[in-house]
């Protein structure tokens, strides 16, 4: 699925001056500083203190999931604001090699007031986590053999990264299982995906962008087969790696998902012409990065798939790979092509459609 479009998070001095009327012996600052402190140390009563008494309760129960969950950094960064503060929140687990990201938003009048913000997986529910190689589930409520599937296929879906990306990637990923489709869009995915990558693309006080969690719906992700499943988690494992480059210009989507798909369905045993029906027989056109959320988004993920799978079928997925790094790094299609795959774009186009007009005729996918 498409990641979270990137923006630069800016560094804004904290006011304490404006329309408010906040306690000058208090800031604000300090009061988040001391919540971090007190939820890595797992004390949640400490962990509430600054904040109004309405919201300590619900903060409590938050907390004390958060904290079973295994938690390890909770921190705002870029904190701005007088009245209303806004910030970016940077949460880790045990098992994520790196911090995710997310909107911090609170009320300020000398307490702390929540008043939206990004919502977390202990913020839906009890939260059951597991940690493997390749990262930790965190599975929401009960998830039954979801959660069980995902703790089964994260070892060897983040192999599959490695062997095509590198290792430069955090390589613990977290991967939250939470019962619905609408548990999904309260995370920051799309209801009609059966996975997403979701985390708000930020960069955080070390100058590397904050990591990316994957989110499994338990009612479309236990309809796919063993296949499905597999093919799924490894796709957005791709997008978990390729954020955690830095990224200097505009990728085209159907580049980051044609790739996404390439790499998760390398040497599986399924006909090329099965994976791309809909597409097969016709002139396809470059998907638009809106068609991928529209009623033919089917069509735009196998035109784009069937693209960078044709790049790749005649100048390898080593040079195709190289191309994405290149592109995500600022390059532009035009010279990556000619450098890494020794055509121009052109070129790679006018194969892919003579490959899908013909059928995939001795494809492997």
């Amino acid at each position: 699925m498409r990641p979270v479009p990137r923006r630069p998070v800016l560094a804004v001095p904290l006011l304490l001056l404006g329309c408010g009327t906040p306690d000058p012996t208090i800031d604000p600052v300090d009061v988040l500083a001391r919540r971090s402190a007190a939820l890595v140390a797992g004390d949640v009563d400490a962990a509430g203190e600054g904040y109004v008494d309405s919201a300590r309760e619900s903060l409590r129960r938050g907390d004390s999931r958060a904290v079973e969950a295994g938690l390890l950094e909770w921190a705002v960064e870029d904190l701005r604001g007088t009245d209303r503060l806004q910030g970016v929140l940077r949460v880790r687990v045990a098992g994520e090699g790196r911090a995710s990201a997310g909107e911090f938003v609170a009320a300020w009048d000398g307490e702390l007031r929540p008043t939206g913000g990004t919502a977390w997986p202990w913020d839906l529910g009890e939260v059951t986590t597991h940690v493997v190689d390749g990262g930790v589930v965190l599975a929401v409520g009960a998830a039954g053999p979801v959660s069980d599937q995902a703790r089964d296929d994260l070892p060897g879906a983040t192999a599959r990264v490695d062997e095509v990306w590198g290792t430069d990637w955090p390589r613990g990923t977290g991967v939250v299982v939470v019962p619905s489709a609408d548990d999904v869009v309260r995370l920051g995915g799309d209801a009609g995906s059966d996975a997403v990558a979701v985390g708000l693309d930020a960069v955080l006080a070390d100058g590397r962008p904050a990591g990316v969690r994957v989110v499994l719906s338990v009612e479309r992700f236990a309809r796919l087969s063993a296949t499905g499943r597999r093919v799924t988690l490894t796709h957005e494992l791709v997008h978990v790696a390729t954020r955690a480059t830095p990224q200097q210009g505009e990728v085209p989507r159907w580049l980051s998902e044609g790739y996404a798909d390439h790499v998760a369905r390398l040497d599986l045993d399924v006909p090329a012409a099965e994976l791309a029906a809909v597409v097969l027989g016709t002139v396809p056109d470059l998907p638009a990065d809106d068609d991928f959320a529209g009623p033919d988004r089917q069509v735009a993920y196998a035109a784009a798939w069937t693209l960078v799978a044709s790049a790749a079928r005649v100048c390898g997925t080593p040079a195709v790979t190289a191309l994405v790094r290149d592109v995500w790094a600022g390059g532009d299609l035009e010279s990556t092509c000619a450098a890494h795959l020794g055509r121009s774009f052109e070129d790679v186009v006018a194969t892919w459609r003579a490959d899908v007009e013909g059928g995939l005729v001795g494809w492997t996918p």
